[in-house]
């Protein structure tokens, strides 16, 4: 059917609108009634034609505009647009819709600029259009034909166009380096005809500056691809871009001028290096000048970008030091607004409820990860150092990036390139402004010194005796931001205090401990969030000897006092402390009971129930079988939410309409779940197996074919729970299900953020392997992990490629023989594998991963050829953090048949001392 042989049905597009506008009626039976409706009309061929013409042409058809208000008609032109928009979004309605009207007419809802709703939403579809089909058919010439028209249209002043550009090419940028099908079917690159274009729209003074600024937009996408003509035109955009520098005084496209220096420095430094002074005078000319904060944020962000990045020497980055420093420590002073507003928001307020608007939903801290790499095997309490980082200019909560937090960050940073050099600046102003007049001057000085702390510590390790005594007593000031920023601050410091100066650990502690309970609810917020960072640095004995029962006091007032904002940042820090402690009797009856009472008084569905089953996770595995006599309800409830969730989303896969909990309600019940496990070990099997009932199994499948990286990554390392403190015959029948899921994590998951989840299912694999024979599998799944970890196609995770080599130690234990050919049999893959677990911190890790390693050698015989490299790094790993007694036997095979090779290596002390073990 081509485009010109369609024409619109007046009574069918009559009909189409009817039911939009019952579509967003506010009666529920008249929308639901309307929806389905709409579905009927969804199964002919032209239902996307029919919403494309209600969107570009609503305003043109005198059938419509006789029937409805020009409001009413831009409200439901508008829903005929977000509805072709989802529509193109599902490949199957593709398949069953015709949308050549679709792409040879949708860009003409761009041509009418007087209506903005209708030009957005249309540029939207547009935007859809490219990434849902455009894109995987390069050779339908209206692809190019349309980049074409909405240049023209941008070149012509078309404010839509240039966004729908812009918008385009951030989601499809990387297409559009290769071949597409011109009108006459030649084959073009569109990144060309794009750069050349966005260069000219740039250049034109007379242009409109969002015409500009969108285009700069374009090309700061463009510059992270790194394309070859890009390359080719960098002379040209660098002098465009210092032109507008220097002339173009518009907001929205200095932001852009920023952004694009702050991309080239990531990917050309080398073409900034002789541009140096005037970008960076030119970036804190803005950031002192500008009255948007937008604008000297992206300026700042280029100066962190300058001071983080490892392609510029730090000799190229110290002449910019006495600069950057004044600026920066000027700037995380508040502004004046925010002044006005902390100074007469001074009162006490802890008294107060929390207005539900004013808490931000927060995702559970506590992450499940096996990751053996960077944090303890049981906890992955590897994760906290990232989150302390995200706010570390004040602790606060607010997520919102501000001008003060990115100067905060810059000093941090750059103190830690340039510690000395940062220091002889910033201490003469610092030591001026400490005792100001001026609380917020004093405010931000204590801000800097926290700033400072990781990278300038040691350079004013003689200050801090004095230093440290002098920002306690601030903890009494009557500002409460002078009280908040110094709790954080001395939380900063902990390293210092915890490592090395424990005698100043009770004077500070003491204090920020007492300030869990002042009359401000911020200042209580960072002194929980203080004490928790002290808790996550201290030694458990420290805890346990000279702070438990203060702690636990403590914790019970704070139950007492806050309100919901800040009880969820307590269940944090109530969690890091269990976690860091077996918590006794005494502890149990002070904690619990508040937890309990919580936990009873909350609904199902509200989402205070997140920190608070995270909470009860740590505290139910830290007490252990003491937990025993609440486990069963506590352990019905989170699986009664469990299964809500996991029914719910199975539901909404038939039916859009059904409104699915958001993930973290699985996430935290899986984890509940899991705290109990590992609490209560074997006496767990009772709860989760009543009867042989194995329900939850089948649960935890449908979790494991969730998207969101989380819930898998939950769901396996609930299932490592399972399977190591659990009879092997729970998971019969389900077994061959399990690893299918295992090897597709392993295979498919090549997304970043789901390295945690990959770690998990590998972690899983060797548990399984150590306990319930896979000879059926071990084949199989014994490639899937060598393709991962001989591939040299890509970067591997180090914490990935860790756990893949102790689980290809772990499957060895029972079944050597998968490994003595093939990928493995290689001696630069055993000097691979001993790298990957030289800092394995698990005794009983490093110890498996070693026994089966030794066993696939000891199996080869003589065809195993070691290097001495390689053969000095086994001997090194087994001298180190392994229990090379409980494999003695292993062990001295090995050495006897290497010891003519092992007797000609150098050796270090450590290592001969370790070889004398198995001389007699």
């Amino acid at each position: 059917m081509s485009t010109q042989s369609w024409s619109a049905d007046p009574q069918s597009v009559m009909e189409l609108v009817g039911l939009l506008k019952s579509s967003i009626s506010p009666n529920q039976s008249e929308r639901m009634t309307s929806m389905e409706s709409l579905k009927t009309f969804e199964l002919q061929p032209e239902f996307l034609n029919y919403l494309c013409y209600i969107l570009i042409e609503g305003e043109t058809d005198q059938n419509l505009t006789s029937n409805f208000s020009a409001n009413e008609l831009s409200t439901y032109r508008a829903s005929a647009g977000m509805l072709l928009k989802n529509t193109l979004l599902n490949q199957q309605s593709l398949l069953k819709h015709n949308i050549e009207y679709v792409k040879n007419n949708i860009v003409h809802g761009l041509y009418n600029s007087t209506n903005a709703l209708v030009a957005n939403v249309t540029g939207i579809v547009i935007t859809t259009l490219f990434s849902a089909h455009y894109r995987q058919h390069r050779n339908d010439p209206t692809g190019y034909q349309m980049l074409l028209q909405l240049l023209e249209l941008a070149s012509n002043g078309n404010v839509g166009a240039i966004k729908a550009l812009s918008k385009i090419v951030e989601d499809n940028g990387q297409f559009f380096q290769v071949d597409w099908t011109g009108m006459n079917g030649e084959q073009i690159k569109p990144i060309e005809t794009l750069i050349e274009s966005f260069l000219r729209f740039i250049k034109a003074s007379n242009e409109n500056s969002i015409i500009r600024s969108e285009s700069l937009k374009c090309m700061n996408f463009i510059i992270a691809l790194q394309n070859q003509f890009f390359v080719v035109k960098l002379d040209e955009f660098l002098a465009i871009l210092f032109g507008l520098a220097e002339n173009d005084h518009h907001d929205d496209v200095r932001i852009q001028i920023c952004v694009s220096f702050t991309q080239l420095l990531q990917v050309r430094p080398d073409k900034l290096i002789d541009y140096l002074d005037g970008i960076v005078n030119f970036c804190l000319h803005i950031i002192g000048t500008v009255d948007d904060e937008k604008v000297a944020i992206e300026a700042c962000e280029f100066l962190f970008e300058f001071v983080n990045n490892t392609l510029v020497p730090k000799h190229i980055l110290q002449p910019y030091v006495p600069q950057l420093v004044p600026v920066l420590l000027a700037k995380m002073v508040y502004d004046n607004d925010t002044i006005m507003v902390l100074e007469s928001h001074n009162e006490d307020d802890a008294y107060l409820e929390d207005k539900d608007e004013d808490i931000k939903p927060m995702a559970p801290r506590i992450v499940k990860r096996k990751d053996v790499a960077n944090a303890d095997a049981s906890t992955g309490a590897n994760n906290e150092d990232d989150e302390d980082d995200e706010d570390e200019d004040d602790g606060e909560i607010d997520s919102v990036w501000t001008l003060r937090k990115c100067s905060a960050a810059t000093l941090d940073s750059l103190t830690t390139a340039l510690p000395r050099d940062v220091i002889e600046i910033a201490f003469p102003f610092l030591r001026e402004h400490l005792t100001s007049e001026k609380w917020y001057v004093r405010e931000a000085t204590i801000l800097a010194l926290g700033a400072m702390s990781e990278g300038g510590m040691k350079y004013f390790n003689d200050q801090l005796p004095a230093l440290i005594p002098f920002l306690v007593e601030q903890i009494k000031d009557p500002w409460a931001p002078i009280r908040k920023i110094v709790c954080w601050t001395l939380s900063r410091f902990s390293p210092w205090v915890l490592k090395d100066h424990t005698e100043f650990m009770i004077p500070v502690l003491e204090p920020v401990v007492n300030t869990l309970v002042d009359k401000k609810k911020d200042v209580q917020e960072a002194a929980i969030s203080s004490t928790a960072v002290f808790i996550e640095n201290c030694d458990p004995e420290l805890i346990e000897t000279l702070l438990y029962n203060d702690l636990l006091a403590s914790f019970d007032k704070c139950f007492q006092l806050y309100k919901k904002k800040n009880l969820i940042i307590l269940y944090d820090a109530v969690g890091r402390f269990a976690e860091k402690v077996l918590l006794d009797d005494n502890g149990m009856q002070v904690i619990l009971p508040h937890l309990i009472n919580k936990w009873t008084s909350l609904p199902d569905n509200d989402k205070e129930l997140w920190p608070l089953l995270e909470c009860l996770s740590c505290v139910a595995s830290s007490l252990g079988e003491k937990f025993l006599p609440m486990a069963p309800d506590v352990f019905s409830r989170a699986y009664r939410i469990l299964c809500h969730c996991v029914e719910l989303e199975r539901k909404a896969h038939q039916d859009p309409t059904i409104m699915v909990p958001e993930k973290d309600f699985t996430i935290t019940s899986i984890d509940l779940i899991d705290g109990l496990v590992q609490g209560l070990e074997a006496q767990s099997q009772a709860l989760l197996f009543p009867n042989n009932d194995n329900s939850i199994l089948r649960i935890m499948l449908e979790c494991l074919q969730d998207p969101v990286h989380e819930v898998r990554q939950s769901t396996f390392a609930l299932l490592g729970d399972i399977v190591t403190f659990h009879s092997p015959q729970v998971l019969s029948g389900y077994l061959q299900q399990f690893l299918k899921f295992i090897g597709t994590e392993i295979i498919h998951n090549d997304d970043p953020d789901g390295v945690s989840s990959m770690i998990n299912a590998i972690w899983c694999l060797g548990l399984i392997s150590e306990r319930i024979d896979l000879s059926e599998y071990v084949i199989d799944m014994s490639r899937i992990l060598l393709d991962l970890f001989t591939t040299t196609l890509q970067d591997v995770d180090i914490s990935v490629m860790e756990n893949i080599a102790i689980t290809i130690g772990r499957m060895s234990i029972t079944h050597p023989e998968v490994f003595t050919s093939g990928q493995f049999a290689a001696d630069n893959v055993w000097s691979r594998w001993c790298d990957s677990v030289a800092n394995v911190e698990s005794l009983e890790e490093k110890s498996s991963a070693y026994m089966g390693f030794l066993k696939i050698l000891n199996l080869m015989g003589e065809q195993a050829q070691i290097s001495s490299n390689t053969m000095v790094k086994i001997i090194d790993g087994l001298s180190n953090n392994v229990e090379a007694q409980a494999f003695a036997e292993e062990v001295l095979d090995f050495l006897m048949k290497h010891s003519a090779q092992i007797q000609s290596l150098n050796l270090s002390q450590t290592q001969i001392a370790f070889l004398q073990q198995f001389s007699n």
